[in-house]
């Protein structure tokens, strides 16, 4: 009886997940501090026009660089970089669209700027991994849901679907509650499933983001010392490995706004 229902539900909840399409291109990069300034330079100055002629014909939802923020070992990346197609149609095109995109912003671009920039868009690109990623749900989100900090909480789960209907059952109406309470400073919260790669090699397969407004409040997230967590939380660790594989906090250095336009948020 319990498999007959159960299967109805997956089915379900992977057509929900199917239907949002919410497609997203994580990429980790370990930038040399020699090399930082050149790099900012080039996706302020040119990369970002790039994105904002995709967003503009919605060739992707979003684009952001994410800084590291926070210790680490020396090998790991400092730089997220995030570029949503947003749909399978988008994602299959997204080569295409990006050479157009470029030739575009190239032949708008001041030829004396370009002359300044060419060089420099031939660095090195110091990849350390990439992801192609698919939020699981809408999540949760308060009323002023401005945000600066975002949290990756990496797991490896036994099973990601079902690990992730069950992080959603039971913690999204948690933090719904907390947050419309004022019980803590969160900004937002939501499940991520990792699409590729994937396999026994690899030491997650799903995250959980959480989003905040200050650093502060990464590390004091709650209003009161005493949190009454839910009863059945402890029923997600027997779905996963213990803990989570890695925390990391990252800001949202640079991105594209509402409007289209970049937000330069260093």
């Amino acid at each position: 009886m319990k498999k007959t229902l159960l299967i109805p539900f997956l089915l379900l909840f992977i057509n929900v997940v199917s239907a949002q399409q919410d497609l997203a291109l994580l990429g980790y990069r370990n930038i040399p501090q020699e090399e930082m300034k050149t790099f900012i330079q080039n996706e302020a100055m040119y990369w970002s026009k790039v994105a904002a002629v995709l967003k503009g014909k919605n060739q992707i939802t979003g684009w952001a660089i994410h800084a590291k923020v926070g210790g680490g070992r020396a090998s790991e990346a400092n730089i997220m970089t995030r570029v949503a197609p947003g749909t399978w149609e988008n994602y299959e095109n997204l080569g295409k669209n990006y050479a157009a995109a470029e030739k575009q912003v190239r032949e708008e671009m001041d030829p004396a700027l370009w002359a300044l920039l060419e060089d420099d868009l031939k660095q090195d690109k110091y990849n350390v991994a990439s992801l192609l990623v698919q939020n699981a749900s809408k999540g949760v989100w308060a009323k002023n849901s401005n945000w600066n900090y975002v949290v990756q909480n990496f797991v490896k789960a036994t099973n990601p679907v079902n690990y992730l209907a069950e992080e959603e059952r039971i913690m999204a109406p948690f933090f719904k509650k907390m947050i419309k309470q004022g019980g803590t400073k969160m900004k937002g919260w939501t499940t991520v499933t990792v699409l590729s790669p994937t396999g026994y090699d690899y030491s997650f397969n799903v995250f959980t983001v959480d989003f905040y407004e200050n650093l502060s409040d990464v590390y004091n997230p709650f209003t009161s010392d005493s949190v009454e967590w839910p009863s059945e939380m402890a029923s997600l660790d027997e779905m996963k490995t213990p803990g989570f594989w890695k925390r990391v906090v990252w800001k949202r250095a640079m991105y594209l706004d509402d409007n289209n336009n970049l937000v330069d948020n260093r």
